[in-house]
């Protein structure tokens, strides 16, 4: 048959319909034929030039799980072994920006390897029209001359392409406005972003594995991006990572949406598995805290706090908990309970100046972030890891969730979330203000003390309500013929408001609630049973049991923790 199909082709149709049973057998293997190669073409595993859609991505992804995982090739020492300073006199020169012609609402600028961004990552620009299928992929080479290389840097001699350490990207958050650093992807799989009314703080990454174990965290990579160019007027930027790590591959697509008061990450993902993780921590947040609430600053340094977020904030199972953030000798893990969960973030609540006083590291305009489920994560649990940082140049906080089902490593795990990144609690009220179930707004912790004697630990909590949830008949609760205090404060009346607290490691030897007529101000006294921690969590309701305040959770150090000084000290005063 194959020999006569030029021949029926050049003849067309009057001869098929003098041959009928020879026509059908045409027909019906052009129809495998196309089939086939239909199937052909959807298993085909592209390369990264070809890559320019998710489609492809997860192919890519896929395909790769199936192999051995290869560790990148060490960086050259000439660039391994930069001392921070040596590093940052490495500069991406601004004019070689690529899409800065002004047409762009987008524009890419590059992160040189070296110091401790050894990773090498490869960057890649998808181009031209989906809607006309004319996309082209294309690698950005690393050149030398898209950097100034200065000081000790100036004379490192690099004699390959090696690729680059990350990306940023830059636009203009308003209309019209100056152009901005939005976006870095830099450094194993993190992220952070920014809005126009914040800087860079808290970050994060696009997986954990094995991270709050006895054993080493295994640190998934982007390997690999694919940047969409936008086109005039587009708001949003997207792009594609490739993840890769001894146990897991990814593919990732990141749909970028900046603004003045709220930046949002939009997350899809699909994850591979070479082997088991021990822990698949899912949605990981970073964030840095060396103190504030409950913990003073060290002798030689008098800012009054010194932190990118002050508290971990929880919405699961019609249930809200700030978790606030201690300081311990040693490395703590704590878990909270969730079946379904809502939203958690690392929020930087205190937007006062004065209480940080810093005005090189503008702790108070620091973004505080969000995540929000799409699909749901179903049960599970969110772990809060506190380490001891030595320097506020350290991310010691970490917050990620981590479901109860098994993983079947022969079947693929797909994930969908939200990442938000905003400054006041009000530009994303919401999602983060709590309420409780008849959608009243909940008092939330502002700020809260601890001090400590030879018996017990003293733990005072103000609970501060929004504006709007602040009626006249407030005053109500405030106990029939209480002695109010200077500055308004007066005991409660137990018949309205009725403390809920739990310890573990401790004995609750008294409680006080006051308030003024808004908020309340409680007082909380703690006789330790153990030599470790005491871990309360309180909360105040009304005498049918409706929440009136979020649940405050702490890891209470039973003794004053003590600051380590690190070989150089920069902030003395």
């Amino acid at each position: 048959m194959s020999a006569l199909r030029p021949i029926l082709h050049a003849i067309g149709v009057t001869l098929w319909c003098l041959l009928p049973c020879s026509g059908a057998v045409q027909a019906d293997e052009k129809a495998v034929d196309l089939a086939e190669e239909r199937a052909a073409r959807e298993n085909a595993v592209p390369t990264a030039s070809q890559v320019s859609d998710f489609d492809d991505l997860q192919l890519f992804a896929q395909h790769l799980a199936t192999t051995t995982y290869v560790p990148e090739p060490p960086l050259i020492p000439a660039l391994a072994e930069l001392s921070y300073e040596q590093y940052r006199d490495i500069r991406f020169r601004n004019g070689r920006a690529l899409w800065s012609d002004g047409d762009h609402p987008f524009w890419l600028e590059f992160f040189h390897r070296g110091f401790v961004q050894r990773d090498r990552v490869d960057v890649n620009v998808i181009e031209g029209n989906a809607t006309k299928n004319e996309l082209r992929t294309r690698q950005i080479p690393y050149d030398r001359e898209l950097f100034d290389f200065e000081g000790a840097a100036a004379g490192v001699n690099i004699r390959e392409p090696i690729g680059f350490a990350g990306f940023k990207a830059v636009g203009r958050f308003e209309e019209g406005g100056f152009g901005q650093e939005m976006l870095t992807f830099i450094g194993s799989s993190y992220f952070r972003a920014r809005t126009g009314q914040t800087v860079y703080g808290t970050s994060a990454r696009g997986l954990a594995v094995d991270v709050g174990m006895n054993r080493d965290e295994e640190f998934p990579d982007f390997r690999a991006f694919w940047v969409y160019e936008p086109a005039p007027g587009d708001r949003q930027l997207r792009v594609l990572a490739l993840l890769d790590s001894p146990s897991l591959t990814g593919a990732y697509q990141f749909d970028f949406d900046p603004s003045m008061t709220v930046s949002k990450m939009r997350v899809t993902a699909t994850l591979y598995f070479r082997e088991l993780p021990g822990k698949l921590a899912i949605a990981p947040l970073t964030s840095m805290w060396i103190w504030g609430d409950g913990l003073a600053p060290p002798p030689l340094d008098k800012r009054p706090s010194c932190h990118d977020a002050d508290g971990l904030l929880i919405h699961a199972d019609e249930n809200w908990t700030w978790r606030a953030f201690a300081r311990l000798p040693y490395p703590s893990v704590t878990a909270t309970r969730v079946e379904k969960l809502s939203g958690f973030g690392l929020l930087q609540r205190d937007r006062n100046f004065d209480h940080y006083g810093d005005t090189g590291a503008r702790y108070d305009e620091r973004p505080s972030v969000w995540v929000e489920p799409i699909e749901s994560f179903g049960s599970g649990r969110i772990e809060l890891m506190e380490i001891p940082g030595a320097h506020e140049g350290i991310d010691n906080i970490g917050a990620y969730f981590v479901a109860d089902a098994e993983i079947d490593v022969d079947q693929p795990l797909e994930l969908r979330y939200d990442v938000f990144f905003f400054g006041s609690t009000t530009t994303l009220a919401e999602r983060v203000q709590p309420t409780c179930d008849n959608g009243d707004l909940l008092a939330t912790c502002e700020s809260f003390e601890v001090s400590r004697d030879d018996e017990a630990i003293t733990l005072k909590i103000h609970f501060q309500p929004h504006e709007e949830s602040v009626g006249d008949d407030d005053q109500d609760v405030v106990e029939s013929g209480g002695q109010a205090p200077l500055g308004g404060w007066g005991r409660v009346d137990p018949g309205r408001v009725v403390p809920e607290i739990s310890t573990v490691r401790g004995e609750v030897d008294d409680v006080v609630v006051l308030t003024n007529g808004s908020g309340y101000l409680v007082e909380v006294r703690l006789v330790p049973t153990e030599d470790a921690p005491v871990q309360v969590a309180f909360r105040l309701n009304d005498s049918t049991g409706v929440s009136l305040t979020e649940s405050f959770e702490y890891l209470c150090p039973h003794e004053q923790p003590k600051f380590v000084y690190p070989a150089v000290y920069t902030r003395q005063e």
